[in-house]
């Protein structure tokens, strides 16, 4: 009875897991299509938050397969790029040359997180084929209360702030051709309910590259499925006392795993709690490769003959 109720909590997790708190997270919902740029208010509940005075105040960019002009995809002003999924993808400027001329793109959470509880974040960008720079320095930003300045203030970086999420410094995201993963886990403080995307760093302190085929002369980048799933793993089954270890991690997609409990079956899961890995084994270490996976954040499961237990583990 106990192994029973214990798979029960734990597939009740996953589908809690399983929850993208991002409303709308790959911007295919649109109230009218996007002809022009400057139209993110478009794809509710987003939006510009730095000057908004009004709806045609935004400077944030959507883009669909709906329109073929400027904003259109895969061939629009900014380049060619088809959406990672779907139809449409948002836009933005990390920076302009020297000067601290900064887009952001902000939307309200589904609800508010939950103290102490941890929360993996995923988006994917794209730099635009025309721009004349790269840059490592794009995050997100969870907060209490929106970023949202109805005065006019410039678009100015937001180098006050400190992204909880963000690309490494020294990865350049220098891709026009597929699109880039940024992810981490963020330990919620409580009360979070807006998130915010951009480079929240001055001209002084982004790391760039220039690029010698732009003819833009900044740093764009297309944006596209963005969530934000709940990772606590929840409920382990444990009848004895069991042990695990996965390493190397994080790791190219190579695992090898070790048991002090003879392992019966392996699953891998992602951040949305699909099954994307099974395996039947019937010894105290196995190992696994998933380098043909995504880079992201899993989580794997061992079930032994005593129990089962879970594991986060990074593909980089």
């Amino acid at each position: 009875m106990k192994k029973i109720l214990s798979i029960i909590l734990l597939i009740c997790t996953f589908i809690t897991n399983a929850q993208n708190l991002v409303p709308n997270g790959s911007f295919e919902n649109y109230t009218n299509c996007p002809t022009n740029p400057a139209q993110i208010y478009l794809t509710f509940p987003w939006f510009q938050p730095r000057y908004y005075a009004g709806i045609d105040g935004s400077s944030t960019d959507l883009f669909n397969t709906c329109n073929n002009s400027v904003v259109s995809v895969p061939s629009n002003v900014g380049g060619y790029q088809n959406a990672r999924t779907g139809n449409g993808y948002a836009g933005f400027y990390g920076g302009i040359d020297t000067l601290d001329y900064r887009e952001y793109i902000e939307v309200p959470l589904d609800v508010a997180l939950d103290t102490n509880k941890q929360y993996c974040v995923e988006f994917y960008v794209s730099l635009a084929d025309k721009m004349q720079f790269a840059i490592s320095n794009i995050g997100a930003y969870f907060s209490t209360d929106s970023l949202l300045d109805t005065a006019y203030s410039g678009y100015h970086a937001l180098d006050y702030i400190t992204p909880q999420i963000e690309n490494p410094t020294i990865a350049i995201l220098n891709d026009t051709t597929n699109w880039m993963l940024i992810s981490g886990i963020y330990t919620a403080s409580g009360g979070e309910t807006f998130m915010t995307i951009g480079n929240f760093h001055n001209a002084a302190n982004t790391n760039s590259q220039n690029l010698p085929w732009g003819s833009f002369n900044g740093a764009y980048y297309y944006l596209d499925d963005v969530s934000v799933t709940q990772c606590n793993m929840g409920v382990n089954e444990v009848t004895e006392d069991i042990s695990i270890s996965v390493y190397p991690n994080p790791s190219n997609g190579e695992f090898i795993i070790k048991s002090t409990s003879k392992i019966e079956n392996i699953k891998l899961f992602n951040v949305l709690g699909e099954t994307i890995y099974q395996t039947t084994k019937d010894n105290l270490q196995s190992s696994i490769n998933l380098s043909y996976q995504s880079k992201g954040i899993y989580f794997v499961q061992v079930k032994t003959e005593k129990g089962i237990l879970n594991r986060k583990v990074v593909i980089q």
